[in-house]
């Protein structure tokens, strides 16, 4: 039976699964063997048993755990072996064992440990080999202790005299492999010595000659491998026969010939190999090919190289089976991305390295939204509510682990609770995490569902230049997208074609200083996000405040600083002539920025001269413009849900007068829930949200909006199939730092990661991924009053009819130009309309009298606070208090 299951493993049939009942068969026989003393059974089982294990960890199941039975059942027989004498069974199982050695080390697993245990057991075997002599079995040990020792080399474990050994076993390998009927076998041996001699020369020992041996070997291994069936292992050998060649011309030995060889060499690997099929390959080989022709300036054969490569990564994140094995691949692979857009910016081919920018962008959060358009009609199947069961039931968990209370600096603070630059240790214990764990491993058992994923299992196609193109709504429309690399910052420039045929891009590009690598995004963790998340790591209120101030009186002379580091007044004036409304695609740290009060020349912000659309990638913008456009007729609130904003509840109650929102419509104070929550929004086109949230830098998907009693609607809630609302037009988020991401961006000895990934995830993204079409967000932890004022204005506006850059406008306009005077003026209208709701409440008795009552009162004190400006004096001029707002999505 057992063989019947190995056969169908071979076939390909259910690998896995008829591995797990092979598996199961040599259990059950060995337990039988036990009990019966039977041990040369025994041991012979348990090497078949080993073997089983192995070829599970190579299916990629749980690989560790199952390389670490193997390695169990593989001591066990060997012991049995010895004992009885039996030693060319040990042979045979002391090799299994190294193989299971070296394949832990290549995990990562002790490699230093496994790869000693390796040669021990490679030593052992090959001993009994040569006393038996089973020389084709001898030349198997000898290949893997070759192996075990060059892995020891290049963990830095005497690496010389390593790889010497390697030497020495891989030659005596191909000696013995040269007999008829071996070829294969000699090959791979080959190619395995002549990876020994490359790694050699790296290291400085006679490496012409060291690579003269190497090309030797490869050659012949290239001979052997052209017979047919073999291509994948001929394309690996050209490959590493490419890699010899471009070496030698590096050392001056040969230039031109040997770079000519080595091209040669990369393309007949690359006409053997599909992306489709063996992504891992295609791109080693087409990542080997671009960066010669990247680093020869031959553009040609760099985009050549790195176009296939890009097509690998597409493929192997389509292959991935979780979410950070996907981010994990992009991330790797950053460098291929960059290169190839600097590649055609170089060759002048401004269409591919546009339409390369705008692929490599937001791919998890396109993922994320065609996963939720898979449930966009509500229909979510069990298995996947059973998930969320437990992600509710560890959010109980965690709701009752929290104690502290809300610290809050100040009533004219929309405070966080956890602020966002501290670490995860100083709010949240043992229990906590272990909590937050549970929820992430829900998460993940969601992502892994095949329903879910069944949509992305196709790699994403390269945009076309029309499709970019017919994003643009008008001729006065423009679409910037940034894109910094180690070296430049690129601004792409699309417009509506030229009459004469012209494609409509252009690229504005600023190089860094030679000694800065990625100095703008340096710059800006320096300058603007470090300094922002110190505020929120101060320990009282009074220096959280003092903090804030300094920050933001640090702001405008950091605008200008980025204005002239852009070059921003060039760009316009040679790019933007005759354009009046730019979509803005920001890249890694510039997503922080607020765009709109950029200084340009004539002392104008950019907001001024330009209506402002961000979109997280062109990718996403098309998806939102692919929906339906409701009418936002129908608008829902929800206000103060921990009942500590003193003028929340004014707002709301200007914007339902605005809107005429019923009170139904209407979820107040500590009775909202994330499930009252969600149905509103299944029940409205627009919706306005006012209350505090907060961003997590430490756990971004775990960002939150802040209702009662430590419940919340995380980034992570909205990101799921089960938070959908296919009508919702727009969200207005009048909370703190709701637009905010953060990248992780340094590593361990502080440096800029090169490998960040540009995948803004804030609360807004989340919404519009959700199903909104545009989201008002946050920069910066707002002020309550301001908001308040800046939210009645902005509703005001597009209940009049305005669009939404043009209501977001007006808003800014108001607060930063309204003087004191006015501003009473018509408070003043409201403080009597005010008390004539209070009196017609009473005399009804009301049970919303009290609210009607506290927002007279509160009128009444923002009256006298005005009392203290000067009549000409403008309050809110200061745009700590209107820039923090921009729109997300379409406008």
């Amino acid at each position: 039976m057992v063989t019947a299951y190995l056969t169908q493993v071979q076939l390909g049939q259910e690998p896995v699964a008829n591995l797990e009942r092979a598996i199961a068969a040599y259990t059950e026989a060995a337990t039988i063997c036990r009990q019966l003393g039977l041990e040369r059974y025994l041991a012979s089982n348990l090497n078949q048993l080993g073997n089983a294990y192995g070829n599970q960890a190579e299916l990629g199941q749980e690989p560790v755990a199952n390389l670490e039975r193997a390695i169990a059942a593989y001591n066990e027989a060997a012991t049995i072996s010895r004992q009885l004498g039996l030693e060319r069974d040990l042979a045979t199982t002391l090799t299994n064992l190294s193989t299971a050695n070296l394949n832990q080390a290549g995990l990562g697993q002790e490699p230093v440990a496994n790869l000693e245990q390796a040669i021990t057991a490679c030593t052992e075997a090959a001993t009994i080999r040569r006393q038996l002599g089973l020389e084709s079995d001898l030349a198997g040990t000898l290949t893997n202790l070759g192996n075990a020792y060059s892995l020891q080399a290049e963990l830095g474990q005497e690496p010389v005299a390593n790889l010497e050994r390697a030497i020495t076993n891989h030659n005596e390998a191909t000696t013995i492999r040269r007999q008829p009927g071996l070829e294969r076998d000699l090959a791979q041996t080959l190619t395995n010595l002549g990876a020994a001699y490359s790694t050699q020369a790296q290291l400085g020992q006679e490496p012409v000659a060291n690579l003269e041996r190497a090309i030797a070997a490869y050659t012949e291994a290239t001979t052997i491998r052209r017979q047919p069936g073999l291509e994948r292992d001929l394309a690996q050998t050209l490959t590493n026969l490419g890699v010899a060649y471009r070496t030698q011309a590096e050392l001056g030995q040969e230039p031109v010939a040997n770079l000519e060889r080595a091209i040669a060499n990369y393309r007949e690997a690359l006409s053997f190999l599909n992306p489709a099929l063996l992504p891992a390959d295609t791109l080693r080989t087409g990542r080997n090919l671009g960066n010669l022709g990247f680093r020869q300036g031959w553009w040609d054969i760099a985009l050549e190289g790195y176009t296939v490569a890009v097509e690998a990564v597409e493929q192997s994140r389509a292959w991935a089976t979780s979410e950070a094995l996907r981010q994990e691949i992009v991330r790797k692979s950053i460098g291929v991305y960059e290169n190839l857009i600097q590649a055609a910016v170089n060759q002048g081919d401004l269409s591919l390295a546009l339409r390369t920018v705008e692929r490599s962008r937001s791919k998890r959060l396109a993922d994320l939204i065609a996963v939720g358009d898979l449930y966009a009609d509500g229909r979510v199947p069990p298995e996947i509510q059973a998930w969320y069961q437990q992600v509710k039931e560890s959010r109980q968990i965690q709701s009752q682990l929290r104690q502290n209370p809300l610290d809050q600096p100040g009533f004219t603070q929309k405070p966080q609770p956890y602020p966002i630059g501290n670490t995860r240790a100083s709010f949240a214990t043992e229990q906590l995490q272990a909590a937050e764990a549970a929820e992430r491993q829900a998460w993940d058992a969601l992502y892994r569902f095949d329903a879910i994923t069944a949509q992305l299992q196709q790699p994403q196609p390269q945009p076309r230049l029309d499709e970019l193109t017919a994003l643009l709504p008008s001729p006065q429309t423009a679409l910037l997208s940034f894109y910094t690399t180690a070296t430049h910052t690129h601004i792409f420039v699309l417009r509506r074609p030229a009459q004469d045929g012209g494609e409509g891009v252009n690229c504005h590009t600023i190089p860094n200083p030679p000694e800065s690598a990625n100095d703008l995004q340096n710059w800006l963790v320096v300058n603007w996000v470090i300094p922002y998340i110190a505020i929120n790591q101060a320990e009282t209120p009074q220096s959280r405040q003092q903090r804030r101030h300094e920050w933001h009186q640090a702001m405008a002379t950091r605008l200008q600083e980025l204005a002239t580091r852009l070059q921003f007044d060039t760009l316009i004036q040679q790019h933007l002539q005759g354009i009046t409304e730019l979509i803005l695609i920001p890249h890694l740290f510039l997503h922080q920025i607020p765009f709109d009060l950029l200084p340009t020349a004539q002392g104008q912000l950019l907001g001024d001269r330009f209506r402002l659309q961000f979109v997280p990638s062109t990718k996403i913008l098309g998806l939102c413009r692919e929906r339906s456009q409701p009418t936002p007729d129908t608008l829902g609130i929800v206000e103060n849900t921990t009942e500590d904003l003193p003028y929340t509840p004014l707002e709301c109650e200007w914007v339902a007068q605005t809107w005429n929102v019923p009170r139904q419509r209407r979820l107040q104070g500590r009775t909202v829930t994330p499930d009252s929550y969600l149905q509103l929004l299944k029940q409205v086109q627009a919706l306005l949200s006012s209350h505090h949230a907060t961003s997590r830098a430490d756990d971004p998907l775990n960002s939150h909006l802040v209702l009662a009693e430590e419940q919340k609607v995380t980034l992570r809630d909205l990101l799921s199939p089960l938070w959908r609302f296919p009508e919702l037009s727009e969200v207005f988020l009048s909370c703190c730092e709701t637009g905010l991401s953060f990248a992780t961006s340094r590593d361990e000895e502080g440096n800029l990661r090169r490998e960040l990934l540009d995948e803004p995830l804030s609360l807004g993204t989340g919404f519009l991924l959700g199903g909104a079409r545009a989201v008002i967000s946050s920069h910066w932890a707002v002020a309550d009053l301001a908001t308040a004022l800046f939210s009645r204005e902005y509703h005001r506006a597009r209940r009049a009819g305005e669009e939404r850059l043009t209501a977001l406008h007006q808003a800014r306009q108001a607060l930063r130009e309204t003087c004191q005077k006015d501003w009473r003026d018509r408070l003043t209208a409201d403080y009597q309309q005010a008390y004539q709701t209070w009196q017609q409440l009473r005399q009804t008795k009301d049970p919303n009298v009290n609210a009607a009552g506290a927002n007279y009162q509160k009128i009444g004190e923002l009256i006298k606070w005005l009392d203290e400006f000067a009549s000409d004096a403008v309050p809110f001029q200061d745009y700590r208090y209107w820039g923090a707002f921009y729109c997300l999505g379409l406008p």
